[in-house]
This record gives C-alpha cells, sequence and structure tokens, in this order.
C-alpha cells in the first residue's frame, strides 16, 4: 500500500499524551488551590477551599447560560 508508513515504537500516541496534560493540570489545580478562604452569601458566611468556590462559581455561570439560552430561544420563537 502506498502513501502509508509502517508503525513503529516511536509513533506517539497524542490523546495519551493529552489525557495526561489534562489529568496533570486538574491535579495541580486541587493542590494549588486547597487554601479554605472566607465567602459571605446573602444571609450566610462560611469558609470553604478555592476549588469549591471555583467549581461553584463554574456551576452558576453554567447553569445562567443554559436558562438564559433557553429564554432566549423561547423569545425568538413567539416572535
Amino acid at each position: 500500500m502506498e502513501g502509508q508508513r509502517p508503525a513503529t515504537k516511536r509513533d506517539i500516541p497524542w490523546s495519551v499524551v493529552a489525557f495526561g496534560l489534562v489529568a496533570l493540570y486538574a491535579v495541580l489545580l486541587v493542590f494549588l488551590n486547597r487554601e479554605e478562604v472566607e465567602i459571605d452569601f446573602v444571609f450566610f458566611s462560611g469558609r470553604i477551599s478555592k476549588l469549591v468556590l471555583i467549581l461553584l462559581c463554574l456551576g452558576i455561570g453554567f447553569a445562567g447560560g443554559f436558562l438564559f439560552d433557553r429564554w432566549r430561544e423561547r423569545r425568538r420563537r413567539s416572535t
């Protein structure tokens, strides 16, 4: 078969390398954000780790974007 080169031991599985880098990033994110911070909610306050705070903000942002997109789509259909 022309145009295909034989597989060698030096071929790099890029998906495994990318997964390894993402896993390393996740581990570093956890270890570097273990410090607890004071957070004031509307009716109470508490101490949580920075990582939990980051995940909470991401979740709120995702939910807000999802709900805004549904609201916008509903308005577009009713017009």
